[in-house]
């Protein structure tokens, strides 16, 4: 008997089972997306962390990657004005689904990285996703405005990069200036779902209500230790060329470092100190080249 013919000439068998039906639950229920570093915090924890906030209710509150609302819904039930950004849109119908009828909560589905933060007086609040975590943190740094406040969670070796701890490095030198940057708190592996792999820690970004540099000078200030900051780099050798030895040893003694440390080594505050030092020092750019700053006399420094 002759088998039947295959269109193209030849039997094609089907490759694995036959595709299922579509079901509604299907939006609802959320397989975790590795590409995104989704670990969702647990409800108790972002309770914990929400309950911390030193903020009072009617203050617009911007969280980012709000996930399933696990940080959201404890900030409605605070008070606060929300606006809520998810990128994943299965975790925007479940994060709308939750608020429903919460009239002091926006839901927006949208990628940070894209979203036009608000122009009037803001707070912010993450469970960052620790592969943007640099490039958010520039964005909120760099944004205008920057928000008043913000607490992010993150990976404890971000965290200390931003903070500069234990040495300090470029970007927490460069920002410095006009944030207060600590981490406050440390968050357990296990309080997320599923757990991390590595450590996390509560970052606050905190904006000075006056920044230690002048806006005027910023720019100066920015380039000066894109310059001269080199982490291996020695003190001595990251400045030759800009400070005489005899200045370099009178600031040395002044704020108390070795003109042969590491520049990782100094602190945010000696680095600030050099800066000043050159500015009205060795440019001239303070009329009177007496004032003082710190520790510095600069009728002294001239001697």
């Amino acid at each position: 008997m002759q088998r039947p013919s295959h269109p193209q000439g030849r039997h094609r068998r089907a490759r694995g089972p036959a595709p299922r039906a579509f079901s509604p639950a299907d939006t609802l229920v959320h397989r975790r997306r590795p590409e995104l570093s989704q670990h969702f915090l647990r409800s108790d924890e972002a309770r914990r962390i929400v309950a911390g906030l030193p903020w009072s209710a009617g203050d617009l509150v911007v969280e980012v990657g709000a996930g399933r609302g696990a940080i959201t819904a404890p900030l409605a039930e605070a008070g606060f004005r929300v606006i809520a950004i998810e990128k994943d849109v299965r975790l925007f119908r479940e994060l709308s689904a939750r608020l429903i009828g919460r009239t002091n909560v926006e839901c927006h589905r949208a990628d940070v990285l894209d979203f036009a933060l608000p122009r009037a007086p803001y707070r912010l609040v993450s469970n960052v996703p620790y592969a943007i975590t640099a490039v958010f943190v520039r964005k909120l740094l760099q944004a205008s405005p920057p928000p008043l406040d913000a607490y992010l969670i993150v990976q404890r070796e971000a965290g200390e990069k931003f903070t500069g701890t234990p040495y300090e490095s470029l970007i927490s030198l460069l920002h410095k200036p006009a944030f207060d940057i600590s981490i406050v708190d440390s968050i357990p592996r296990g309080a997320f779902s599923p757990p991390t792999s590595v450590d996390s820690v509560l970052l606050r970004i905190e904006q000075r209500a006056r920044p230690l540099v002048a806006a005027p000078r910023c720019r100066a200030y920015r380039g000066f230790i894109t310059e001269h900051f080199a982490r291996r780099r020695t003190v001595r050798a990251s400045l030759r060329g800009t400070l005489t030895y005899r200045q370099l040893r009178r600031l040395a003694g002044e704020h108390n470092f070795s003109p042969s440390a590491r520049c990782a080594e100094l602190t945010f505050s000696q680095w600030l100190a050099i800066f000043r030092f050159v500015e009205h020092v060795c440019l001239g750019r303070d009329p009177n080249r007496m004032v003082a700053l710190g520790h510095i006399h600069f009728a002294a420094a001239l001697a």
